[in-house]
Formats: structure tokens, sequence, C-alpha cells
């Protein structure tokens, strides 16, 4: 082991099947601010949730879109501040959850989300209401880190934002939420686990608790995430699906992401790639690229995983890709190849990209993109 390492997690965990049904005891205070997007609120779903706290005032806000834009954070902070909110849930993938987050913290820090945001002026005091995170995907692991990821329309970007004020309360996992979603988003969340687990483990910020976590959800999607995009009923793939985003989710809370996320930014803003999808269509290349200041420990994790080489589980990932329905080549997303230098530019400015596990700079990124146009 080389070095001293921290690791803190203080997100109570609170799993199992039909545990979103039982949230009530976990939450004090009267005054409940529930936050979704518009389907799970159109579904019944979100009113689900607040029908097993009887006895509470709950207000729902379900205007979360995807890649969740600064405005509608304030806009959901206004009406949480209104009702003046006891907790506040986050019912959803991970935009939800994210937006969650800081209005959680916004209901008693003053101004707009701006304000402490992308070089804001203020730093955020002390959250004061309980914060609880329920997921209805298996890929974000949103519920159990302190990273909060916005589209900043001001300045045309979408940036993590990182604080331990973002940290929920409670995390309740529930993988009957994942009963409905389709077989195209249970592909692209999955791969989203899979992408935080080997970015956690090639982390250059790695520790050997992470490792082992980062490599049991690694193994978990592959076992599982065919299954369940073919079968959404078959309770052990759900299962084990969210189990595999649950441990991968604290696995990088610890160590950031990398030049997979990095890039995946200018992919959903730009190019409107759902967050997972956007993720998973460099992760082959990465991995390819990976051997550069990690060799051994990707030729270990490779002979785990089943495959001989760095370059053969590239290529089983690049397939099992393919076989779920997700997009390989930046084309199928509408990218041009006059756009890279645009992208790599955008990938180079999230610090993120240089806890990546090779050399990253203008050339190389640019070399990258262009290997999967």
């Amino acid at each position: 082991m080389e070095g001293l390492f921290q690791y803190f997690m203080p997100v109570k965990l609170c799993v199992g099947a039909g545990e979103s049904r039982k949230v009530s005891q976990y939450i004090k205070g009267d005054n409940i601010f529930i936050i979704s997007d518009p389907f799970l609120y159109q579904n019944g779903l979100a009113q689900t949730i607040g029908d097993s706290l009887a006895g509470k005032n709950v207000k729902y806000f379900f205007e979360v879109e995807p890649n969740p834009s600064c405005e509608s954070v304030d806009k959901a902070a206004g009406q949480a501040r209104e009702m003046k909110a006891d907790c506040v849930i986050g019912l959803g993938g991970g935009s939800a959850l994210d937006v969650s987050k800081i209005v959680s913290c916004l209901v008693t820090n003053e101004g707009s989300i701006y304000d402490y945001y992308a070089g804001g002026s203020r730093q955020l005091k002390k959250r004061e209401i309980t914060l609880m995170c329920i997921p209805t995907t298996a890929g974000t692991g949103s519920e159990v880190t302190n990273v909060g990821v916005y589209t900043n329309k001001k300045a045309g970007i979408k940036m993590p934002m990182v604080n331990d004020e973002l940290w929920a309360d409670y995390a309740v996992v529930d993988y009957e939420l994942t009963y409905t979603l389709p077989a195209a988003m249970t592909a692209s969340t999955g791969m989203d686990a899979f992408c935080h687990a080997i970015e956690a483990y090639w982390n250059k910020g790695a520790n050997p608790v992470c490792d082992m976590l980062a490599i049991g959800a690694m193994e978990l999607v592959l076992n599982n995430i065919e299954i369940a995009c073919q079968k959404p009923q078959d309770d052990e793939a759900r299962a084990k699906m969210m189990e595999a985003s649950l441990i991968a989710g604290i696995a990088f809370s610890q160590t950031r992401t990398t030049g997979v996320h990095a890039l995946s930014f200018p992919l959903t803003t730009e190019f409107h790639a759902n967050h997972g999808t956007a993720c998973a269509i460099t992760l082959p290349a990465f991995i390819k690229i990976s051997e550069e200041k990690q060799g051994e420990k990707m030729k270990r994790l490779a002979k785990y995983l089943g495959y001989n080489t760095v370059d053969e589980l590239a290529n089983g990932i690049w397939a099992l890709m393919k076989k779920i329905g997700l997009p390989v080549r930046l084309s199928q997303l509408g990218v041009k190849e006059t756009d890279l230098q645009h992208i790599t530019e955008v990938g180079l400015g999230a610090v993120i990209m240089q806890l990546t596990p090779a050399t990253m700079n203008e050339e190389t990124v640019y070399q990258l993109l262009q290997s999967i146009l």
C-alpha cells in the first residue's frame, strides 16, 4: 500500500425491496418538499412516496429536466423556501437527485445557485434541513456522493459542484423502482455505473477500499446488465444492478471521475446525449490508453473480469454496448470532425480530466475522439 488515504461516507443507507414506501420513519418535521422529473410525477410514483408520509404537508416540484439548469434549481429553491421545508426528498435519476442536493442547502442559504456555483462569490453554510435521496435508476450513484452537476446557461457550460453539504442524510435504495425503466435507459444508466467504477479504479486518487468496491461493481454490471435490459421484471438482475450502482457511487465519491466524464459534458449539453450514453461512448477508447500509467493494475482487472488483455477488455465492453443498443461512434450522436476540437477544449477544461491514467493534452484527447468518430 502506497501512502495514506482517507475514506469518508456519512450517508445512512436504507436498502431493500419496498424501502421507498417506509421513508416516514426517517423524517422529522412536517413540511416535505419532493423533487422529481415530470415522468415520475405523471406516473404517480412521486405521489405514492408523498402519500406514505401521512400527516405531513407535502409539496411537489416536477420540472427537473435532463442536465438540470441553474434556473430550475432556483425555481425549486424558491418554492421550498416558501413552504419552509423541513425535508427535501429527491426522487429519480441523477438530475433530480442533484437538484434536491443543492435545493436542500438553498432553503437556508440566501440567493441563487449562481452565487455558490462555478466562481460564485458565496460559500454554502451548513445545511439545516434533512436531505433524502431515492434513486429510480441503477446508474448515477448520486445518492451517495457529495457532487451535483448543473448546466450553467450564463456561461454555456455544465460543471460539477463538489461540497460536503451535498451529502444526503439518507439514501433509500429500492430496486423495485427500476422495474418500469425502459431497456434503453437501463443500458445507459447501467454503463454509467460501470464508468463510475472503472474511473474510481484507475483514478490517480484511487485507494484500496475503493479498488475493491469498484471491482465488485464492475463484475455485477457485466453479469447482470443484459438480463436487466431483456427482462425488466427480473428481481435478481434489477437488485444486482442497483447494488452495482450504489457500490460504484461509494467508490467514486472518494476519488471523483476522470476523462470519461470530462468529455461527457459537451456531449450532453451540445449534442443532447443522455448522461450514461455520453460517458459510455468514450469508455472503450479510454480503457485502451489506461495502460500508459496503470498498466499492471489494468492487466489485473482485465484478468479478473475474464479477459486476457486490456485491449480484450476494451473490445468486450464495446461489444456489450452494441449488444444492449448503445451507440459506439460519436457520429451516431451527430458529432462531426469539425466538432472534435471544441469537444477536446471543453473536456480539457474540466479538472477531473487530469485524474485519467494517461497523458491528457490537446493532441491525445483529439486523437482519442477521432478514433471513435
